[in-house]
């Protein structure tokens, strides 16, 4: 009986060192990829756009803003090349609403554009292209640790070196379209919709409207969404490990990323989008996260059919949408 008793004692003791083993060993990777996402190199079809963008109805120049530090895009309607099959579309679809519309080429404001986790700048190209044939310049930055930023480590704008980088970019771009009193909107999706909702929060004067696509609430609620299949005791300490990890090995605390709290400092006109069948990010996180705005003005719009990854390229008159809520605000 004793032989029987030890053997028990040390199966569940080997049994509990090894869950122990295998837990840390998921937490520290998955802290890496927090961290540290896989950077995406610049694809055939994006340096195509670059190479020649009046093909898009646009003009394009890399550059880099904030002192050097951040590589980025300005974008501008191309006068004479006109607009092509998405700026004619979307203008199409604003004319029969809007009777503001200005002639192609003459612009209203800046809108800064910010990409999402493991994105780069060049991946809201075709959004750009949308906006530009709205009215709009834009500029679009690569965010730390992401496209062909220097900066290694990703801190979903926590870190003193990202929580301005919105807004020093958009000064960049003033300087560049030679209008330091333009005024700005901006627009993010996934990770970008926290820059930009942290961005709107601290500097609310700044931005005369946001647009935020397929955002959440807060971090730690999608750690312990993606954990939610195991038994809880077992999501309980991976989620514990990979806090400690990510504190460890950059210097994040997950309960800093609170999208949800920068939220009721927020007061400028707001468009929160999600797709109703996003499993990436739960549409209750970013009906939580409208939910939290103060802005005085606010709009919810649910795409439906749309998934996390094809929310921007549905049959949904999703531009239309958007370009109105700036054409309405950013002026």
């Amino acid at each position: 009986m004793r032989i029987k008793i030890k053997f028990v004692i040390s199966f569940v003791m080997w049994g509990a060192l090894l869950v122990l083993l295998a837990t840390t060993i998921i937490a520290w990777s998955a802290a890496g990829r927090l961290l540290h996402p896989e950077r995406r190199l610049i694809q055939d079809y994006q340096q195509e756009w670059l190479s020649h963008p009046a093909a898009h109805g646009m003009k394009i120049h890399v550059a880099r803003c904030e002192g050097g530090k951040v590589p980025c895009l300005f974008i501008s309607p191309d006068r004479n090349a006109g607009p092509k099959e998405r700026g004619k579309l979307l203008r199409t679809q604003l004319s029969q609403k809007y009777s503001a519309l200005r002639p192609y080429g003459e612009t209203r404001g800046i809108l800064v554009l910010l990409h999402g986790r493991s994105g780069r700048k060049e991946d809201l190209l075709p959004v750009a292209e949308r906006f530009v044939a709205a009215g709009f310049d834009c500029v679009i930055p690569d965010l730390p640790a992401h496209g062909d930023n220097p900066i290694n480590e990703a801190h979903f704008a926590t870190a003193s070196f990202e929580r301005d980088i919105a807004a020093d970019v958009l000064a960049d771009a003033r300087w560049y379209f030679g209008d330091q009193h333009s005024p700005a909107g901006i627009w993010g999706v996934s990770m970008g919709g926290a820059f930009a909702i942290k961005a709107v929060s601290q500097s609310p004067g700044i931005w005369k409207a946001a647009v935020i696509v397929s955002s959440f609430d807060t971090l730690e609620g999608l750690v312990e969404d993606k954990l939610a299949f195991l038994p809880k005791p077992l999501s309980d300490m991976l989620d514990w490990e990979l806090g400690y990890m990510t504190r460890y090995r950059g210097d994040l605390a997950l309960h800093d990323v609170h999208p949800v709290d920068w939220a009721q400092h927020v007061s400028t006109p707001a468009m929160v989008v999600h797709g109703d069948r996003d499993r990436v990010i739960a549409l209750q996180r970013g009906k939580h996260l409208f939910e939290a705005l103060h802005s005085y003005e606010k709009s919810w719009l649910v795409v439906h059919g749309a998934n996390h990854g094809n929310i921007l390229t549905t049959s949904a008159p999703l531009y239309a949408s958007m370009s109105e809520w700036f054409m309405e605000y950013v002026r």
